[in-house]
This record gives C-alpha cells, sequence and structure tokens, in this order.
C-alpha cells in the first residue's frame, strides 16, 4: 500500500514537472513570437523608410532633367550635384542591413541635396527672366531705331556683347527708362529753348546673381546730329569693351541685389539744344543697359 502511494507520488511530480516545462515554452514561444513580429514591424518600418528616400532622391533627378540653362558654368555645377544624388541614391539601394541612425544620416543628405537644387531653380528662374527682359527691351530698342541704318548696327553689336554677358548671369538692366528735360525751376519740359538740364529716370532690376557693391552709373546722350552731349563731369572716357566712348554723366549708387530707383542729371544750361529725337543710353558695368528716346520741341 505504501509502495503504491509513493508511486502516484513520483507519477503526481513527473506531470507537474511536465506541466511546467510546458507553462515555461508556452511563455518563451510566446515572447519569441512577439520579438519577431516587433522585429518584423521594425524591419518593414525601416524598409518603407528606404523606399521613401529612395523615391526622394528619384524626383530630385528627374527634376535636374528638367532644369535648362545656357550658362556653362551653372550647367557643370548641375551635373556635379546629380552625380551626388546618384551616388546617395546608389548607397540607400545597396545598402542590406538597414539601421535607424543610418537613414536618418541618408534622410539628412537627401534633403541638404533638395536645398541645394532648389537654390539652382531660383537661379536658373532668375536668369531666364533677365533674358525675357532682355529680349523685350531689344525689341523695343529696334523698333525705336529702324529709321537709322548706323544706330541699328551699332545695336546688333551691342546686342551680341550683351548675348554673352546673359550667359554669365551678372549683367545689370534697367527697365522704365524715362527722359525729358527740365527747366530752371527743375520742372519737366520738353522745349529745348527751356531745358536747363537733360535728365534719364529708370530702375536698376534685381539681380540675386550680380555682386553687390557700389555702381558707377553712366548717362550717354545722342543729339539728333549724332554727336554726344558732354558735360564738364565727364572728364574721362567711358569704357565698352575696348572701345572708349564719349558719356554726359554719371551718377554713384549702391547696388544690394535688388530693385532700385534713381536718375542722373546733365547740366545744360550753358548749351543751345537742337530740336529733335535724342537718345538717353544707361551703361553699367560697362555694358549697355538700357535705352529711351525722346523728343524735343
Amino acid at each position: 500500500m505504501e509502495k503504491m502511494e509513493k508511486k502516484k507520488s513520483s507519477h503526481g511530480g513527473y506531470k507537474l514537472a511536465i506541466l511546467l516545462l510546458l507553462v515555461a515554452l508556452a511563455g518563451v514561444t510566446f515572447w519569441y513570437v512577439r520579438e519577431s513580429r516587433e522585429l518584423e514591424d521594425l524591419n518593414q518600418q525601416l524598409s518603407d523608410e528606404r523606399d521613401n528616400i529612395s523615391e526622394k532622391l528619384g524626383n530630385m533627378l528627374l527634376e535636374y532633367e528638367d532644369l535648362k540653362t545656357t550658362n556653362s558654368v551653372i550647367e557643370q555645377e548641375l551635373a556635379t550635384e546629380k552625380a551626388k544624388i546618384q551616388t546617395l541614391l546608389q548607397k540607400v539601394v545597396s545598402t542590406e542591413r538597414l539601421r535607424y541612425a543610418e537613414l536618418q544620416k541618408f534622410e539628412k543628405e537627401a534633403n541638404t541635396l533638395r536645398d541645394i537644387m532648389r537654390s539652382y531653380i531660383r537661379q536658373i528662374d532668375s536668369l531666364n527672366t533677365l533674358s525675357q527682359q532682355l529680349l523685350a527691351e531689344n525689341m523695343e530698342v529696334k523698333q525705336n531705331l529702324q529709321s537709322s541704318q548706323e544706330e541699328n548696327m551699332k545695336l546688333s553689336k551691342e546686342n551680341e556683347n550683351l548675348s554673352s554677358q546673359v550667359e554669365k548671369g551678372s549683367v545689370l538692366k534697367v527697365r522704365g527708362v524715362e527722359a525729358g528735360g527740365l527747366n530752371s525751376r527743375d520742372k519737366d519740359t520738353y522745349s529745348a529753348s527751356r531745358s536747363k538740364k537733360l535728365k534719364a529716370c529708370f530702375t536698376i532690376n534685381e539681380n540675386t546673381i550680380a555682386t553687390a557693391g557700389i555702381r558707377l552709373v553712366y548717362l550717354r546722350i545722342v543729339a539728333p546730329d549724332g554727336s554726344v552731349l558732354a558735360g564738364s563731369d565727364a572728364e574721362d572716357a567711358l569704357e565698352v569693351g575696348e572701345q572708349p566712348l564719349a558719356y554726359s554723366a554719371k551718377r554713384e549708387v549702391d547696388y544690394q541685389n535688388q530693385d532700385l530707383e534713381t536718375c542722373i542729371f546733365f547740366d545744360a544750361k550753358d548749351m543751345k539744344l537742337a530740336k529733335g529725337a535724342y537718345m538717353a543710353e544707361i551703361y553699367i558695368d560697362g555694358n549697355l543697359s538700357g535705352t529711351r528716346e525722346f523728343l524735343m520741341k
């Protein structure tokens, strides 16, 4: 009888041990499954993040393909930035073991490259705007000077010089040129006999590429007979390329890459002005920046 009880007790102990083992195994299995799912979720998140960065870099490459410029310097810089994006994209795609810290680094580099791309977009937009303004101004000049073959030949040469400067993206241009005479009370007049001064007022256009600072702006007034009105302050010559040109007046301005309104005045009180069509030419940095024809009666 005692042997039977001991045998039952031994069987009970085995059953309890087996039960505990099963419970422990179930716990380990539950923990393993949970950890596996969490790891799988984490890997999926990292994979999604990599796909997001890859897509962003791919879109940036497509945007670079749409950027068009005739500026050789900017075009070379664009090619360099595209190569950087392609290198980073290759790193992102080829990385086998994804880590959150590394993905953060990739994301930061991608954002930096995007900021650089946006700066180039702004530069190219500025160049395109400048080019459109130059084309419009050249058209206006040609229409105003159709009656003069000599002036047309001169403008053609100046337009060729301007075209080469546009590629550098740093030529300052003016708009809204208004020219005419002033009487003894500094009132506007178009009477040749009453004019004591001649003026030209205009706006120097915004150009984010040009170097900011002090500029000398020259006014060159061509009389109806083709001569240039020259005053006492025009002692030296205006250099345009390798050709020295006489000018009428000049003014120093502080240009800070934004629209700048200014006027230049020519003292004509000791002169007898002829009646007819005059031409006001504005020069900045040795380049013809704008013109305006005006009549004196």
